[in-house]
């Protein structure tokens, strides 16, 4: 099943304390870097396209915090939850928007960074890939959330994942060996007597 993907523009998502405590690491990367801003982006998934009632019921219902007045220009970073994941704030944005009656599959939130950058009096500044994935690096956590450089890589939080096969181990035939063997294989470093 194909779902369809709409995004409602969020409020802001980064306050003036965050954006002077990431300034610094930020002009690390690169000293060009002025400032930045983020907002959040919401991205619905349903069945089907959403007529215009559905569509403004569902933005209303994502209208909270203080309005995002930032640029929507320049180097942007977008911070997802993880993907093959749904994030506690999907679960529950979801739950919520089920017992308004909306019928949607799944809502999901992403921050949005923009970059400010100084140019020179003559050339305008690009930071390079690298200089971009170590910015990305500064801005999410490798653990839960995934960082991309564009907006429509986020669709991909909404494919399923397939399991990998389950691997089996036959403990009778080889007893705490067996298990310790296993461990191994799969990078656990447990020792006999733990198991």
């Amino acid at each position: 099943m194909t779902l369809h993907i709409t995004s409602f523009e969020g409020s802001n998502a980064l306050s003036s304390f965050r954006t002077q405590q990431l300034l610094p690491a930020l002009q690390g990367v690169n000293e060009k870097i002025a400032g930045i801003s983020a907002r959040f982006v919401h991205l619905v998934a349903s069945e089907t396209a959403l007529d215009e009632a559905l569509a403004a019921k569902l933005a209303g219902l994502l209208t909270y915090g203080d309005p995002y007045t930032g640029p929507l220009e320049g180097p942007a970073i977008v911070v997802s939850p993880r993907f093959g994941t749904v994030s506690p704030w999907a679960s529950k944005a979801t739950d919520i928007a089920h017992n308004c009656g909306l019928a949607v599959k799944r809502v999901e939130r992403l921050v949005e960074y923009r970059l400010a950058l100084k140019n020179g009096l003559l050339s305008k500044t690009v930071l390079t890939p690298e200089q971009l994935q170590a910015v990305a690096a500064l801005l999410h956590d490798r653990m839960t959330e995934s960082a991309m450089l564009d907006r429509a890589q986020a669709q991909e939080l909404f494919n399923a994942l397939q399991p990998a096969p389950m691997d089996h181990v036959d403990v009778l035939a080889g007893g705490k060996d067996a298990l310790v063997k296993a461990n191994t294989q799969f990078g656990l470093a447990l020792a006999a007597d733990e198991i």
